[in-house]
């Protein structure tokens, strides 16, 4: 899809169909965080930029047009690895400079979408399942 904007290991930035060389590749246990900087004060709005361990990985890449400006949802796709989610209030290696973590949005920087209603008052949960060494 033309609407998406991922880091992968291998150190690529992949917009859309096209994907660049913008870091090394990391590995286990590294913390690794991406911002997304959409503050229109910045030199670097409509940025997202990828930081390891605390340190910055890659130059902002730019967001593409078709991007700019919407709801953006993140997600995480991965194979074969454990992983941990800090959503906030602090990030789990320091940064650079002061930022906002995406569990302490503001109502104004965020849309929170309502819980769909599941069938006859029950939900379905799907669960992934993992086996080591598989």
């Amino acid at each position: 899809s033309e609407e998406q904007v991922f880091f992968d290991t291998d150190g690529g930035c992949c917009m859309g169909k096209t994907r660049k060389p913008v870091c090394r590749k990391f590995f286990r246990d590294q913390t690794v965080g991406v911002l997304l900087n959409l503050d229109a004060k910045s030199e670097n709005n409509n940025t997202i930029s990828l930081f390891i361990d605390g340190v910055r990985a890659c130059q902002p890449q730019a967001l593409p047009e078709g991007l700019q400006g919407k709801t953006l949802f993140p997600h995480l796709a991965f194979r074969g690895v454990k992983v941990l989610m800090n959503w906030g209030p602090e990030p789990m290696k320091a940064l650079p400079f002061k930022c906002r973590m995406l569990g302490t949005a503001p109502d104004a920087d965020a849309v929170k979408a309502k819980a769909p209603e599941g069938k006859d008052g029950k939900y379905e949960v799907v669960l992934p399942v993992g086996f080591p060494d598989e």
